[in-house]
C-alpha cells in the first residue's frame, strides 16, 4: 500500500464509528480496528470485515437487499451519497445502526464507496443517533421508515401509549392506530413524508383522551422522525379542546363525527330537511399544479361561502380532504332543486387567492332528503353520495337528487367493491390481448394487455367502471397485481414458442405511479416469475390525472434503469402532453384514436397528426396509432411515417390463447389485414 493508502488507513483506524472501504467491485480494502473487533464478537461473516472478502456477497448471504440496491447505486457512480437504517439480529438481541453510504476516489481515476456505521443501541453523543439522549429525554420519540412502519421507539412512547417496542417495531401506524386517519396526525405526517418538510401541530388523540404537541420531521434516509410531549390541561381546558376534535382543524366545520351528531338531534324532532353530498371535482390537482397552501386556501373560501347560505340550525361539515356536506331545513313552498341550484352557483364563480391569482373548482353535488328517501342518518348520508356520483357523470358543476332507481345503482357499486377485495379469478376477472403490427411488413410489432370482467352475477362490467371504483376505494393495487401475475404466467407459458417474446404493455393508473410498494411488488413479481424486463412496457395515460411528481418521476426511473420501457397513451389529448416529454422518461408514444378517426374527414386534423407524428419521430420516440379501423386510416398513416399499428383493422382483442395460437404458433407475423 502507497503513502497515500497508508493516510486513508490511519484516518480510518482514528474514528470511533465503524468504517468500510470497499473497491469498485465491493471487495473491502481496509476496516478499523472498532469494526473487526464488533464482527469477531458477533460472529459476523467474513464478507462483512475481512480484507479481499466481499462486502456485497455478505448482504445478499444476510438478505439485506436495501442496503444491498443503496450500495451498489453508490459503487456504479449513480448515487454519490446515501443514509439508510439497518439493523443486524442477534441471538438474544437486534442491533440498529445509522449506515452512511459514500463514493470515495481510490486513485488511478478508480472511485469506491466508505461506509461509516453508527449503533443506535450505544454510540457517542451525537443528535439523533444517541441512544442514551434519546431515552432519556423528556419528548416521546420514534422514528417511522418510508412506509410508516414503526422503525424504533424510546422508553417515552412505549410508557405513554401502553405497550412494548416489540409489538410495534416493523409494523404500520394507521394499522395500529387507525383511530388516527383523518387527523392531523395524518394529514401532516403524510405530507412531511411526500413535501419533505417539517411540521409543529397540535392534536387530541381520542382513544387516550389527551392533547398532544407535536414535531414530525423528514430523514435524509426518507423515513420521519417524531417528537411529541402530552399537554396538561384544567378540566375547562380539557373540554374546550375535546370539542376541538369533534371540529375540522383547516375550516373549523364540524367534522363527521359533529355532523352526525347534530342530524341525529334533527332527525329527532322529525323537521324536514337534504342532506347535500359535495364532492370538488380535481381537486388533488389543485394541490399538485400549485401546492397545498394553496389548496388549504381554496378550501377555506369554499367552507365560508357555503357557511354564508346556511340559515339558523343548518350546518356545513367536511368530511374528508375534498369532500363537505350540509343540512338544509325545507322551507315552506321550496323545491328540492331550489337549494342545490344555490350552492352550484358558488362554484360558478371564480375563487380569488391572496396572491390575486384566481381558481375555478368544479362541484358534484348529491342530495337526499328526510323523510321521503330514509329515517336513518346513515343511508340518508349514503343515498346522497350515491347521487353525488350520478352528478359526477355530468359535465361541470351539477347535482343531482336521489331516488330510488339509485338504491340499485347502489347495490351494483357495493357488490362491484366486495368482488374488488376477494378473489378477483374466480370473480370473472381476465384479460384480452391486442397486437400491435407492422402495417408495412405485417409482422408482430408488440402487445397490449387490456383488463376485462364478467362479473359471474352482473355480467360484462366496463374497464371504465370498475377501474374507476378500484381507483376510490383503493383496491387499485389488488386488482393489478393479479393482473400481473396472470400476465406473467401466460410469458412464461408461451416464451418457448417463440425466439423473442414480443414486448407487453401494462397500463398503469396514475394513482399507482407514485406508490413506491406497487412498484417493489412489481420488481419483485418479474423476478419471482423470470421476467425479462425487456418483454415489459409501462403504459401511462396522459390526461388531468397525471400530474408531475418527484415520486412518479423516481418510479419511472426505476423502471428505465432496469429495462423497462414507458409508454404515454392517448398523446395529444391531454392538458400538457409537451411538459410529460420534459418530465418524465418516455420511450413510446401512443396517437390517440380520436386524431385516427378524423382521417379523411377534418384537414385540419389531419395536419396536426402529421405535425404529431413528425414531432415525436424528431425526439426519437417510438410511435404507435391506436384505434387504426380503416383502410384509408392505416393509408394515412403510413404515408405519414407512422408504421406500427393497433386497431380492428389488424385484429380485435384476443383471448390469450387464441392469440398465442396465431401469433406465437410457429409464427410472429400476420400478412393480411381483416378489415
Amino acid at each position: 500500500m502507497g503513502t497515500a493508502g497508508q493516510q486513508i488507513q490511519e484516518l480510518i483506524e482514528t474514528r470511533e464509528d465503524f468504517v468500510v472501504l470497499l473497491n469498485t467491485d465491493g471487495a473491502i480494502i481496509h476496516t478499523n480496528q472498532n469494526w473487526r473487533n464488533y464482527c469477531r464478537e458477533h460472529q459476523l461473516s467474513k464478507n462483512f470485515w475481512k480484507t479481499g472478502e466481499n462486502y456485497l456477497k455478505g448482504l445478499e448471504e444476510n438478505e439485506k437487499f436495501k442496503d444491498l440496491k443503496c450500495l451498489k447505486s453508490i459503487l456504479a457512480g449513480s448515487s454519490v451519497e446515501q443514509v439508510l437504517l439497518s439493523s443486524f439480529q442477534f441471538a438474544n438481541e437486534k442491533e440498529q445502526f445509522s449506515i452512511k453510504y459514500r463514493q470515495f476516489p481510490l486513485g488511478n481515476g478508480e472511485v469506491g464507496g466508505i461506509l461509516y456505521k453508527q449503533s443506535l443501541n450505544n454510540i457517542p453523543v451525537e443528535p439523533m443517533n444517541t441512544k442514551l439522549v434519546i431515552e432519556n429525554m423528556s419528548d416521546a420519540f420514534y422514528l417511522l421508515d418510508e412506509e410508516m412502519n414503526f422503525y424504533y421507539l424510546n422508553t417515552k412512547t412505549e410508557s405513554i401509549l401502553h405497550t412494548r417496542r416489540e409489538d410495534l417495531i416493523g409494523r404500520n401506524i394507521w394499522t395500529l392506530f387507525p383511530q388516527l386517519v383523518g387527523t392531523a396526525f395524518y394529514a401532516n405526517y403524510n405530507r412531511a413524508m411526500q413535501e419533505r418538510v417539517s411540521f409543529q401541530f397540535e392534536e387530541y388523540y381520542s382513544p387516550l383522551d389527551s392533547w398532544f404537541t407535536v414535531r414530525v420531521n423528514p430523514m435524509q434516509w426518507g423515513g420521519l422522525a417524531v417528537y411529541y410531549q402530552k399537554l396538561l390541561e384544567n378540566p375547562e381546558e380539557r373540554r374546550e379542546k375535546s370539542e376541538y376534535a369533534y371540529t375540522d382543524y383547516l375550516t373549523g366545520l364540524p367534522n363527521r363525527r359533529k355532523f352526525e351528531e347534530r342530524m341525529e338531534y334533527i332527525l329527532q324532532e322529525e323537521i324536514p330537511f337534504s342532506v347535500l353530498y359535495i364532492n370538488l371535482d380535481n381537486f388533488k390537482h389543485i394541490n399538485a399544479l400549485y401546492n397545498h397552501k394553496i389548496g388549504d386556501e381554496v378550501i377555506k373560501s369554499i367552507a365560508k361561502n357555503l357557511e354564508q347560505l346556511l340559515r339558523p340550525r343548518e350546518i356545513a361539515g367536511r368530511l374528508n380532504g375534498d369532500e363537505l356536506i350540509l343540512l338544509h331545513l325545507h322551507q315552506e313552498n321550496e323545491k328540492l332543486e331550489d337549494f342545490p341550484s344555490k350552492v352550484r352557483e358558488i362554484f360558478a364563480q371564480p375563487i380569488v387567492l391572496k396572491n390575486a391569482h384566481s381558481v375555478t373548482v368544479n362541484a358534484s353535488i348529491g342530495l337526499s332528503s328526510y323523510p321521503q328517501d330514509s329515517y336513518s342518518v346513515e343511508e340518508l348520508i349514503a343515498f346522497s353520495e350515491t347521487a353525488m356520483r350520478e352528478a359526477k357523470k355530468q359535465r361541470g358543476s351539477s347535482y343531482s337528487l336521489f331516488h330510488s332507481g339509485m338504491g340499485a345503482d347502489m347495490a351494483r357499486r357495493l357488490m362491484i367493491e366486495k368482488s374488488l377485495e376477494g378473489d378477483l379469478k374466480s370473480s370473472g376477472f381476465h384479460f384480452v390481448v391486442q397486437p400491435q403490427i407492422n402495417c408495412s411488413t405485417g409482422n408482430l410489432n408488440g402487445i397490449e394487455v387490456l383488463a376485462r370482467w364478467h362479473h359471474p352475477k352482473l355480467g360484462s362490467i366496463s374497464p371504465i367502471e370498475f377501474i374507476g371504483i378500484a381507483e376510490e376505494t383503493g383496491t387499485i393495487s389488488h386488482l393489478t397485481n393479479h393482473l400481473l401475475k396472470e400476465v406473467f404466467s401466460f410469458i412464461n407459458e408461451n416464451r418457448s414458442r417463440c425466439s423473442k417474446f414480443p414486448k407487453t404493455a401494462i397500463n398503469v393508473t396514475p394513482s399507482l405511479l407514485t406508490s413506491t410498494i406497487f412498484f417493489e411488488d412489481l420488481f419483485h413479481l418479474m423476478e419471482e416469475y423470470r421476467i425479462s424486463p425487456e418483454w415489459i412496457e409501462i403504459e401511462i395515460t396522459e390526461s388531468m390525472e397525471l400530474t408531475f411528481s418527484e415520486l412518479t418521476l423516481k418510479n419511472l426511473e426505476a423502471c428505465r434503469s432496469k429495462g423497462i420501457s414507458i409508454a404515454l397513451d392517448d398523446f395529444g389529448t391531454g392538458f400538457s402532453m409537451l411538459a410529460y416529454l420534459m418530465d418524465f422518461p418516455i420511450d413510446k408514444i401512443k396517437l390517440d384514436k380520436s386524431f385516427i378517426t378524423k382521417i379523411g374527414f377534418d384537414q385540419k386534423s389531419e395536419a396536426v397528426l402529421t405535425s404529431l407524428i413528425q414531432f415525436v419521430k424528431s425526439i426519437n420516440c417510438e410511435l404507435v396509432a391506436e384505434g387504426v379501423e380503416l383502410e384509408n386510416e392505416a393509408t394515412f398513416l403510413e404515408t405519414s411515417g407512422c408504421i406500427i399499428h393497433q386497431g380492428y383493422l389488424y385484429e380485435k382483442p384476443l383471448l390469450p390463447e387464441n392469440f398465442a395460437q396465431t401469433y406465437l404458433a410457429g409464427k410472429n407475423k400476420k400478412t393480411s389485414k381483416t378489415g
